[in-house]
């Protein structure tokens, strides 16, 4: 039995034994959360319950040509039964010939804006977090021929992002799905050059645009790829918690990240106000950058100050950029509807284009073997 069948096996146990005190004590909650871990089919690889730390693994990780590290966002034990396994086991399903991890092994706030307000990029419980998540991955001895590729959700991305710049997490790919930053302004400090980057915002995912832990991943001033989530034909995706949803087109971007086929993804193409957005954001972002830089690590005086001021920049530049994409929105549909009235477009066009919507002459991705990544 290798080390990590023991883990399983030994966590296992201690389950059972928890699941049984529950059931006895009559705690719900604890004997919900308790059974959805027997019945997941899942090996059991982290279980702290008393911080709420758990590792799920999903598939053989011996025989998995491709492995994903699935690190979730803010929540409790609710969240593991109805979400994060669910999330995973999606995953699982659909990627050929790969393993998933769901990985919860870090204290997590009850929510985002409290979050926000407690933690900016490189804080002591982010460096604690990404260091755990680099040290549990390590723990996981693939082979040199094995993918690995992280896979972060909400503020499960920022500790992905901590794990990087700081605590030397190195992986096949990454990919951020309704992320609110990665405590960076740019791709290059991610130390991702042997990598590839990919992001996923829906539309209407107002965690995204928080602005609070460095620039949106899926900006373009950011670096990375961002992946569609919305094809006519799928499963809609509208909502910060739908992107593994069955059937749609962001969890299938997702598995062909994790299982290599590049050729087979799409991009989001981006509409001019969304582009303008972005940029007006980007640019009042700047003036923050170089003090951002310098005070990465400063923990003295003034370090609260210090913490506000960026915060405020960040959310003021989201904010604008989020005001400019919208009155241009609504300028372009206004103008459309002017060019309908006045017959100078054709009955069947529709009124705004579907953003992230298929061409038939658009490249909706790398070629297969291709490296992606731009760094």
């Amino acid at each position: 039995m290798d080390s990590l069948s023991r883990r399983a096996a030994n966590n296992l146990v201690a389950v059972e034994m928890d699941l049984a005190g529950a059931t006895a004590e009559g705690d719900e909650d604890r004997v919900r959360l308790l059974q959805t871990l027997v019945s997941s089919g899942g090996q059991v690889l982290l279980y702290r319950p008393q911080l709420q730390h758990y590792a799920v693994l999903f598939g053989d990780m011996e025989s998995a040509r491709h492995v994903a590290v699935m690190v979730p966002g803010v929540g409790d034990g609710s969240n593991l039964c109805d979400d994060w396994i669910p999330d995973a086991q999606n995953l699982y399903d659909e990627a050929e010939s790969s393993a998933v991890v769901l990985w919860k092994g870090y204290d997590n706030p009850v929510d985002i804006l409290a979050a926000a307000a407690g933690s900016i990029e490189c804080s002591e419980d982010l460096v604690a977090a990404g260091s755990a998540l680099t040290a549990f991955v390590d723990s996981l001895s693939l082979r040199p021929e094995q993918t690995l590729a992280v896979v972060a959700h909400s503020f499960g991305s920022i500790v992905t992002g901590a794990a990087l710049a700081d605590c030397g997490l190195r992986c096949t790919d990454v990919l951020v799905a309704g992320s609110p930053g990665m405590t960076v302004d740019d791709l290059r400090d991610l130390h991702l050059e042997q990598s590839h980057f990919f992001s996923e915002q829906a539309p209407g995912d107002v965690i995204a645009e928080l602005g609070v832990f460095g620039t949106a991943p899926s900006s373009p001033t950011f670096g990375g790829i961002r992946l569609s989530t919305n094809a006519p034909d799928h499963a809609q995706v509208q909502a910060h918690s739908e992107y593994f949803e069955p059937g749609s087109e962001a969890l299938e971007n997702m598995v062909d990240v994790v299982t290599g086929q590049y050729s087979d993804i799409v991009r989001h193409r981006s509409a001019l106000p969304e582009i303008a957005g972005g940029l007006v954001a980007w640019v009042l972002r700047m003036p923050a950058v170089p003090v951002r830089m310098a005070g990465r690590h400063y923990r003295g005086p003034g370090y609260r100050l210090f913490v506000n001021w960026c915060q405020l920049v960040d959310l003021g530049a989201s904010e604008t950029g989020n005001i400019v994409t919208e009155v241009l929105d609504e300028s372009e549909r206004a103008l459309v509807w002017f060019a309908h009235r006045i017959g100078a477009l054709p009955e069947d066009v529709p009124f705004v284009p579907e953003a992230g919507a298929a061409r038939p002459d658009a490249d909706h991705g790398a070629d297969e073997g291709e490296s992606p990544a731009r760094t």
